[in-house]
């Protein structure tokens, strides 16, 4: 860490990364899950409280597994509309605790967001949350008018296991010959879980937020069977990229994650999809979250928000 060029803001951060409860400390995923939400979503209370949104309001939709819990963020009627899936490794975090992050975007965008509480692992094994963020989206495009959203700019995204859900959805809705998803914003995501990348084995080990051990960990508790980690829903990587929706990646320099992600992006334009990629310099993986501290997170959510209101 300290050989890394990393942004002066991580270091007065220290001591809050490394006071942040580990999954090896308790005795479920449950208890893990419920400490550091806790946390999480105390922090995103004192940071939304500076970001004023016109409308939220929380509903229950219906999945084909049961009941989704939405949050619905907007600024102004017959906007654009991003379907946002948190990320947490498919086994923490909610939609409280990216709470501030999508109330910036909706303010900065004017765009609605829509941040959908898929069902998290282990309790709900792959492919669950992928058809709660399915799911999810097409109730999106099928309420369009109640929303008062614009059907024409339906975006998917997300962050992490979030931006792995959101290039699913994506390809899911290729495959079923719909066309309602716009484009598609992933940042740092995860999207193979097969195959170590140069950054994966650089900076998976002795990093704050995310490691090796911890992602690890994390496929143990999504997949029942590792033969689901070859499904193209999983590893999106592996999908048909061919006629997918436009894509912007954003990655994190010092990441186990950024080498796969920025593959990604190469292997959907050599599919012909348009793609950009854009890597933050000094930054870590989740550093979106923390714009308030973070000048390279500020930016990057004014380059998701100028996509959103000009796309």
């Amino acid at each position: 860490m300290l050989n890394m060029p990393i942004d002066p803001v991580y270091y007065q951060l220290a001591r809050y990364f490394e006071s942040l409860p580990r999954f090896d400390q308790f005795s479920s995923p449950a208890e893990f899950r419920e400490a550091i939400n806790r946390i999480y979503a105390e922090r995103n209370r004192q940071i939304s409280q500076f970001e004023n949104v016109e409308r939220v309001e929380d509903r229950v939709i219906k999945g084909r597994n049961g009941d989704i819990r939405v949050r619905i963020y907007q600024q102004k009627p017959s906007s654009p509309v991003l379907v946002y899936y948190h990320g947490g490794g498919f086994v923490i975090c909610s939609i409280d605790t990216h709470d501030a992050l999508c109330r910036r975007i909706a303010r900065l965008s004017n765009a609605t967001v829509v941040s959908v509480d898929y069902r998290l692992s282990p309790e709900h094994k792959f492919p669950t949350a992928v058809y709660d963020c399915y799911d999810a989206a097409k109730w999106v495009a099928k309420n369009a008018e109640g929303l008062e959203i614009d059907p024409s700019r339906i975006f998917v995204g997300g962050d992490s296991a979030g931006g792995n859900l959101a290039a699913a959805v994506s390809i899911m809705a290729r495959d079923n010959g719909e066309d309602f998803i716009k484009h598609q914003i992933l940042i740092y995501p995860v999207v193979n879980f097969l195959t170590p990348t140069p950054s994966l084995l650089e900076y998976g080990e002795g990093l704050w937020i995310l490691d090796e051990k911890i992602m690890m960990w994390f496929s143990e508790q999504y997949f029942s069977k590792k033969e689901d980690m070859l499904n193209p829903l999983a590893s999106v990587i592996f999908a048909n990229l061919e006629d997918l929706p436009p894509a912007l990646i954003i990655t994190a320099e010092y990441d186990p994650l950024r080498d796969e992600a920025e593959i990604f992006g190469h292997m959907l334009r050599k599919a012909g999809v348009e793609a950009s990629t854009v890597r933050y310099k000094g930054v870590l993986h989740g550093f979106i979250n923390y714009y308030p501290v973070i000048k390279a997170a500020r930016d990057a959510i004014n380059q998701i928000a100028a996509i959103l209101a000009f796309s």
